[in-house]
């Protein structure tokens, strides 16, 4: 096991890293993501979460909104 002070920053981003976002934080996403401004990466890098945490909340934005609820 690598020690903390020793850990690889590429794999502290990684999904198996990467939490739950705060429901202000997924709303924060979406409405960046949607202004077409921003991709993923700078997105996650502004809220302070992992990229694929961003890429989630917005697979799971598309689908409610093709579902309708």
């Amino acid at each position: 096991m690598i020690p903390l002070e020793r850990a690889s920053q590429r794999r502290s981003r990684s999904a198996a890293m990467s939490g739950k976002m705060t429901d202000l934080k997924a709303l924060a996403a979406v409405f960046l993501w949607k202004s077409g401004h921003f991709d993923t990466l700078d997105i996650s890098d502004v809220l302070g979460v992992g990229e694929d945490a961003v890429c989630r909340t917005l697979a799971a934005a598309r689908h409610i909104e093709r579902v309708g609820q």
